[in-house]
């Protein structure tokens, strides 16, 4: 019997989804079992490999993490344990693929360091990767297109990251895809409020803060960053519509690096951004202030 023989032997395995769903499913299916990982990733998890209706291979959330349950072993290296975990795993004996998600930057203080986007974007083409080099024997090195989920625990440095602060969703999305062009990772969120609670979890090299917004202006965001120590050396972009010599002023006032008036070009986006980053390397390099994890 064939590999791929052997993996059309797991259609019909126990899931979250119907099993009816997966009787009618010709794909090869592969069970992938989560540990540590937050309630918010697993419902992304599932939500994305149920709708992977076009992938070559199915994947399922196995119902059990015992031994044998499960195909692929998803740690989440973020979470408190999850290092001894993955090592725990790869012991055992008949060891199954180990995905190791997220990089803990700081283990002291144990900071999660797992990016939403990049878990959505990258989850499939990993699993398929997985799949793919233990059907096919091929080594990892073999595949250096795919884009990786896993990053080694201090081995490789995470790409620059940015928060982008807008109520217009609309906004978030057209500035992470131009983001993520120039290499740099984003996350978004739409009120000033959820922006403090996500600085105080997770380093970010950049912010980009539009003015209107509800209950908090991004003025009053700008302030409240630059008056915390822990945050202040994060360069602070107010991107907005409004452009009087009075709100460029109160932008000034708040602390801003920059202010950057919509519609912006890309290429002045790039330069802005790329001047910033360059100023924070070095000031990091040279014993600046530190943000959270």
């Amino acid at each position: 019997m064939t590999d791929l023989e052997q993996a059309r032997g797991h259609e019909g395995v126990g899931g979250r989804d119907q099993p009816s769903a997966a009787r009618a499913d010709p794909r090869p299916s592969f069970r992938v079992a989560s540990f540590g990982l937050a309630h918010k990733f697993e419902r992304l998890m599932e939500i994305v490999l149920r709708h992977a209706r076009h992938n070559q291979y199915r994947f399922v959330l196995a119902q059990s993490r015992g031994p044998g349950e499960y195909d692929i072993a998803l740690v989440d290296m973020t979470a408190t344990g999850g290092p001894e975990v993955a090592s725990t795993l790869r012991r055992l004996p008949q060891a199954r693929p180990v995905v190791r998600v997220g990089r803990r930057t700081d283990a002291a203080r144990g900071q999660d360091d797992l990016l939403q986007h990049s878990f959505t974007l990258n989850l499939l083409k990993t699993l398929n990767r997985v799949v793919e080099d233990a059907i096919l024997g091929r080594p990892l090195q073999a595949r250096p297109e795919a884009a990786p989920l896993v990053v080694e625990d201090g081995v490789l440095e995470r790409r620059p990251r940015v928060l982008i602060v807008d109520d217009s969703p609309t906004v978030r999305r057209q500035l992470a895809v131009a983001l993520q062009q120039m290499g740099i990772d984003s996350e978004g969120v739409g009120t000033a409020r959820e922006a403090l609670d996500t600085l105080m979890m997770r380093r970010y090299e950049l912010m980009f803060v539009d003015v209107v917004m509800p209950e908090m202006d991004g003025y009053r965001l700008t302030r409240e960053v630059k008056r915390n120590r822990l945050l202040r050396a994060i360069p602070v972009i107010i991107l907005t519509g409004r452009s009087s010599p009075f709100d460029l002023a109160r932008g000034a006032l708040a602390g801003c690096n920059s202010y950057l008036v919509k519609p912006v070009s890309l290429q002045s986006l790039r330069e802005t951004v790329t001047r910033h980053l360059r100023t924070r390397a070095r000031s990091r390099q040279a014993g600046g202030h530190l943000s959270p994890a």
